[in-house]
């Protein structure tokens, strides 16, 4: 299509919908969060830029909002929090008569950020995941719009915040574990690059501290059933005695239970269990899984609201928004 301008209806056949469709769901028309997210993939991938922005854009003003995420695609499409997030504010942004468009990078990829970002021509972003870099950081300042972050930004980034208070959540799964007498606890950790998974094992060894447990083994990896899996191998291997696992999400609790049940481990008799989330997955594994409960719907909501009010008002009226992790008790403990 080099050469040409993109219209709507090229949009319209790339995601595979009618071109009402497309225009409604680029709009703030009716459309599926479903429906709304397959036509702004397509718009970003052919960079679209849909008319009613584009006049925005030349009257210098813009109701454009960027959703960010920076993983692969495949990942956020199959992530139940990040694909909850993206759905939950693509929800709330249209409630607020805003547009938004998903921009998806490579987890270290500044450049193209940068170059969809100011392409968009977005009036601001909410960031729902992003793994910490220099240049990425910079790449942000660079941006020079109005941001929030959907979980809390490294410590060298200050930037308005919605989060879920991780290091109480943390503290919470290891009070419970030596509520029920479990006293080797290894944990499965999300990424290094990002500051919420450190908060959760920061409260669950403060916990194992306070209450006499100790934490024998920790595994970093990616918030997926594989690393629940590679990791909880890798802890049985080292440590066999461990009674008790921390997951930092339910897709890697829900590989936890795998390998556990392959090496003849029962839960919870033999390993406790607790994850972090409260989606499906946790409600479907059996045992079901004791879990942590992030609430999406309010922490979008909350996302949109900072927005609005600095896009409206020029200030941030509320620098951070954290919400408790609700303990969800099943019968994984």
């Amino acid at each position: 299509m080099e050469g040409d301008a993109v219209t709507i209806r090229d949009v319209a056949k790339l995601a595979g919908v009618a071109v009402s469709t497309a225009s409604r769901a680029l709009g703030n028309g009716s459309a599926s969060a479903k429906t709304r997210l397959k036509v702004q993939q397509a718009a970003e991938a052919l960079h679209f830029v849909p008319n009613q922005a584009a006049k925005q854009l030349t009257s210098g003003k813009s109701n454009i909002v960027a959703i960010v995420a920076t993983e692969e695609p495949d990942f956020v499409f199959h992530d139940a929090f990040i694909s909850g997030v993206v759905s939950q504010l693509a929800t709330s942004f249209a409630s607020a008569h805003l547009l938004p468009f998903l921009v998806l990078t490579q987890p270290h990829d500044a450049k193209g950020f940068l170059k969809l970002l100011n392409g968009s021509g977005a009036a601001g972003a909410v960031i729902v995941s992003f793994h910490y870099t220099k240049t990425f950081a910079d790449a942000v300042k660079e941006y020079g719009k109005p941001v929030v972050f959907v979980g809390h930004p490294h410590v060298s980034m200050h930037y308005p915040y919605v989060d879920v208070d991780s290091y109480q959540g943390g503290y919470a799964a290891g009070e419970l574990f030596a509520k029920h007498g479990r006293k080797r606890i290894a944990i499965v950790e999300g990424p290094t690059d990002m500051l919420t998974p450190q908060l959760r094992t920061e409260g669950i060894v403060d916990a194992a501290r306070q209450f006499g447990c100790e934490i024998i083994g920790t595994v970093p990896g990616e918030y997926s059933i594989e690393h629940g899996e590679r990791g909880m191998r890798e802890i049985l291997e080292k440590h066999p005695e461990v009674d008790a696992v921390f997951a930092h999400s339910d897709d890697i609790a829900a590989g936890v239970y795998r390998t556990l049940h392959t090496a003849g481990k029962r839960v919870p008799e033999d390993v406790s269990v607790i994850g972090f989330d409260n989606f499906q997955t946790a409600g479907v594994l059996n045992p079901g899984l004791t879990t942590l409960a992030q609430p999406l719907p309010a922490m979008a909501e909350a996302a949109t609201g900072m927005l609005v009010e600095r896009l409206e008002t020029g200030e941030w009226k509320r620098r951070a928004v954290l919400f408790p992790a609700r303990l969800v008790e099943r019968e994984s403990v």
